[in-house]
């Protein structure tokens, strides 16, 4: 779904706003939504473990970044989650060896594993991603579904600007309330189950 599809439901509260505002507005809204809620996962990755490599890059489609790192599997063993500096103390002298106990994810493309590997495989790993900041779309899955939240992230990013004829700081607070608690909403959705099915969205570029 393209950010200027969301246009005909924003553009009636934002008379006179230049088309490109509405769709960096709505382009910043689905970036704060996906990056709170986890909301977009892709389908699940394997990655091919090399022996004696503890970093490895994700496959990740144009217009699009990683977001959170969900869960790394070694068939069904699951990895332990810990941040990058807790990782270089479980690498020790950065020669340990072993089966992979833990990860780290430090940027948007990489995760790094410890302790490094001694032997090859292929790891399953869930993740979610967020749509970049020069992507012009999102995947339909998530603009039909959260239209509504995604609008009112993007008016209330519009109507907070002062000195614009748009500008209304009441109706501001009010769409921004809107989205919070669809971000909350979401959350729960997210972490205890969508009654409506899955929202796992098929490996797509967004452009």
């Amino acid at each position: 779904m393209k950010y200027a599809d969301f246009s005909q439901f924003i553009r009636p509260e934002v008379q006179g706003c230049p088309d490109y505002m509405i769709e960096r507005a709505v382009r910043d809204s689905a970036v704060d939504f996906c990056t709170r809620t986890d909301v977009y996962v892709a389908e699940p990755e394997f990655v091919t473990i090399v022996q004696n490599v503890n970093e490895y890059d994700l496959s990740i489609d144009e217009g699009s970044e990683l977001n959170h790192i969900l869960d790394i599997f070694n068939n069904t063993t699951k990895l332990k989650p810990v941040s990058y500096s807790v990782l270089l103390g479980a690498l020790g002298n950065e020669s340990t060896t072993g089966t992979p106990q833990y990860y780290a994810q430090r940027d948007n493309t990489q995760f790094y594993l410890a302790p490094i590997p001694s032997a090859s495989g292929s790891y399953r790993v869930l993740y979610s991603l967020k749509p970049s900041s020069t992507s012009t779309s999102i995947p339909d899955t998530i603009g039909k579904e959260y239209r509504e939240a995604i609008s009112h992230g993007a008016l209330f990013r519009l109507q907070m600007m002062a000195g614009q004829p748009f500008g209304n700081l009441s109706l501001a607070a009010t769409n921004r309330d809107l989205f919070e608690k669809s971000i909350g909403r979401t959350i729960r959705q997210v972490k205890y189950g969508f009654s409506g099915g899955s929202l796992t969205a098929k490996s797509r570029e967004f452009i």
